[in-house]
């Protein structure tokens, strides 16, 4: 008589000991890999920032600041800021030409570190962190924007200071 439907009478056995072992390496390996710090970001101490209430943390991509006197690319002076704008012979079409430069250097670099390790997050390449004195105008930031998307940073992470409850 043939049996069917599943009623076997043998009985499987499954070997836990490897199971246990890939288990074991797998939460070794997320509790390796998991941070619970916030990456944190020193300001300039030439500027104030203005003040936020928000909770997220920032991640490591390249920083522009914008201090009362200067504009700087990850802490190198690119040009002097002169009564809140910079000088009409920096400037091309709306956009800070040195700026523009190093940026296209600094973006370069990001790309060719990308493709190299394709495998690590190539969204943040074109991502810029904003750092500007608040009394600065709308104008000078407007600028700064149009140098970086010229030099193909598209996005933006204006940096503020958290707001004291």
């Amino acid at each position: 008589m043939a049996v069917s439907g599943g009623a076997s009478t043998e009985t499987i056995s499954l070997p836990i000991t490897p199971m246990l072992d890939i288990f074991s390496i797998l939460v070794t390996f997320l509790l390796m890999s998991y941070s619970s710090d916030p990456i944190s970001h020193d300001p300039n101490p030439a500027l104030e920032l203005p003040d936020s209430k928000t909770t997220v943390s920032l991640d490591e991509v390249p920083a522009v600041v914008v201090s009362k006197n200067e504009v700087l690319v990850n802490d190198k002076k690119v040009v002097t800021v002169i009564g809140g704008t910079v000088e009409k012979r920096h400037t091309t079409q709306g956009a800070i030409y040195p700026l523009f430069q190093e940026l296209v250097k600094l973006n370069t670099t990001n790309k060719n570190y990308a493709d190299a390790s394709a495998k690590s997050g190539g969204d943040k390449v074109s991502t810029l962190t904003l750092e500007m004195d608040k009394n600065h105008r709308f104008e000078l930031m407007k600028m700064i924007m149009l140098s970086a998307q010229q030099a193909k940073f598209v996005t933006f992470k204006l940096v503020v200071s958290k707001e004291k409850s």
